[in-house]
């Protein structure tokens, strides 16, 4: 009994054993070999080489798993990282091409030397030029002879350009020389826009003593400055003449709209257009710039009673500007022959300024000259109002 039980215990001794002995050296035998194909090397570099395990790799059984094994073995081949392809970033090194040396108690600046060998005409191709350097070799990658020995060579200037090639030139791609389109005027919408300075921007009036050089002063409190008309007017003599504030502004480019309405008198639905002559101007010195002139013989084209139907009527035998003039206010009644319904507000002379035929240059006016010259029949110039207005110019027919 005692005999085959220490055979059995002996036997379970071993069962245990063996296995815990086989466990043991496994272990001992992976610090000297690698067995299992995936792992991981620690450099101490913070951060660790991992193997790309999906990249086909040679078989081997055993392989060295310390880093300093790095020999293969004779039956295999190692990888320190199996399948990764390794790449690092450029290297810069930098030699010094002389040793410094302290600079002479005499030298005080350092003047680079260059020397030149000019190119006489239609004769070198190349031009040679020595750029400062401390090497004998040509540094100058612009230069024909670039790493070859000094001086450096330099292609020749091309020849001179036989065509125009500016692009605001009127010739370009032409041969020379450029011509140009003529400058922009000094005097835009002047009648001397080339200069001379002044600019001449046209018929610049000053006040006729013989025509009408007595102002009538203080203005008449009949005119409504600014306002619509109310009927009650004044009566301008003949060779008189009225200066009111009132600011009319000229535009540099006409915005197509009347810009200024003179009203007349209501005489029973009929105005009687009197000569009246009317200017613009920025200071009251007695100079002015005329924008209209009923009775002229040249037409006035910039105001609504210059109509395709103002003809020779009755009334005006001779000159359709006549004096006294028939105009029918009354747009409900037909207009008489030769006297168009064409007035503002019943008894106004619209004016654009901007196209008047004196050119007022553009900017604002602050003075109103209202003229009642003589030559009429005697009765003066009716005024009822004045004022400033934006009302659109027919079209052009």
């Amino acid at each position: 009994m005692n005999t085959g039980n220490h055979e059995r215990r002996d036997l379970t001794l071993l069962i245990f054993i063996i296995p815990i002995g086989i466990f043991l050296i496994v272990i001992v035998g992976q610090m000297a070999v690698r067995l299992v194909p995936i792992w991981s090397v620690n450099a101490d570099m913070h951060s660790n080489l991992e193997p790309n395990v999906g990249s086909a790799r040679p078989f081997a059984l055993l392989e060295p798993i310390l880093p300093q094994i790095l020999t293969p073995m004779a039956w295999a081949e190692s990888y320190l990282t199996p399948g990764a392809e390794i790449s690092f970033p450029p290297f810069l090194s930098f030699e010094p091409s002389a040793t410094p040396s302290a600079p002479s108690a005499a030298a005080t600046t350092e003047t680079p030397t260059a020397s030149a060998t000019p190119v006489p005409t239609g004769t070198s191709a190349t031009a040679s030029v020595t750029p400062p350097t401390s090497s004998s070799i040509c540094e100058d990658a612009n230069a024909l002879n670039y790493g070859d020995s000094l001086p450096c060579d330099y292609p020749s200037t091309s020849p001179p350009p036989t065509t125009c090639t500016d692009p605001l030139a009127n010739n370009q791609g032409q041969a020379l020389p450029c011509t140009y389109p003529p400058p922009p005027p000094v005097c835009p919408g002047a009648n001397n826009p080339n200069g001379p300075l002044p600019c001449d921007y046209g018929d610049v009036s000053t006040v006729d003593t013989g025509m009408y050089g007595t102002p009538v002063s203080p203005l008449p409190a009949e005119i409504a400055v600014g306002g619509p008309p109310d009927n009650v007017t004044a009566e301008l003599a003949d060779e008189t003449y009225i200066v009111i504030s009132l600011r009319v502004r000229v535009e540099s480019i006409p915005d197509n709209n009347y810009d200024l309405v003179l009203y007349e008198y209501n005489n029973s639905e009929i105005v009687y257009l009197d000569r009246v002559v009317v200017g613009i101007s920025k200071v009251n010195t007695g100079s002015y710039y005329e924008v209209f002139n009923w009775g002229n013989p040249d037409r006035d084209t910039n105001t609504n009673v210059d109509t395709a139907d103002l003809v020779a009527s009755a009334d005006c035998p001779t000159n359709t500007e006549c004096d006294d003039r028939h105009f029918n206010n009354n747009p409900a009644s037909p207009a008489e022959p030769g006297n168009p319904n064409s007035l503002y507000n019943g008894t106004g002379i619209l004016i654009d300024v901007d196209t008047a035929s004196s050119s007022p240059p553009p900017g604002d006016y602050d003075f109103v000259y209202i003229f009642s010259p003589s030559g009429g029949s005697a009765g003066g110039t009716h005024v009822d109002a004045v004022q400033t207005v934006e009302v659109p110019t027919p079209p052009t027919p």
